[in-house]
């Protein structure tokens, strides 16, 4: 991911910027690639947030818990960015290579077999979903950090989260050559 810095690096701010940014790169696209599913297209998203931020460095440099912000700011970037691309329903698309990945992994251990199916069931759920689980269940944050990063009430927080888990249980509870098959047509 420091390459992606390379790109927003100006003499006078390269230092700055960098060492600001530079220890929440990993947890950022890490969380960028829960909510999209995709190498490229979490890179994108990080690379979107990242122009961002540089355009306005004086509130970069005011904010005083900077990693529960830098979430706020790459969850708002992801929701726009899912408003945008209307054409594209992130939730109902899967690429071919994924499919033929998850068939080609079956003969290997079960536990590469359960990551992939979840990566997969993460992409079943709606982008608010998705966002709630990755950031609660797989990052750790508390509900109470989520309803700051999210603002949302802590109980539409609960339910949220209880429906999408709901949601992804049911959809775990299918055979690999189940999810192969209900994502082919």
């Amino acid at each position: 991911m420091n390459q992606v810095l390379s790109f927003f690096i100006k003499s006078g701010n390269k230092h700055a910027f960098e060492a600001t940014l530079a220890p929440h790169m990993d947890a950022l696209f890490k969380v960028a690639y829960q909510y999209t599913g995709q190498k490229s297209d979490a890179e994108d998203l990080i690379q979107d947030l990242l122009i961002d931020l540089y355009a306005d460095q004086a509130k970069l440099n005011q904010v005083k818990t900077l990693k529960p912000w830098l979430m706020r700011c790459l969850y708002n970037k992801f929701i726009d960015q899912c408003r945008r691309d209307k054409k594209q329903k992130m939730n109902d698309s899967l690429e071919q290579s994924n499919i033929e990945n998850l068939t080609a992994r079956q003969h290997h251990h079960d536990e590469s077999v359960m990551h992939q199916q979840v990566l997969i069931g993460l992409q079943t759920l709606s982008h608010n979903q998705r966002a709630i689980v990755s950031l609660h269940d797989i990052e750790g944050y508390s509900l109470v950090e989520l309803s700051q990063i999210m603002d949302k009430p802590v109980g539409t927080l609960k339910s949220d989260l209880h429906r999408a888990r709901t949601k992804l249980k049911n959809y775990l509870k299918l055979q690999p050559s189940d999810v192969a098959i209900r994502q082919c047509q």
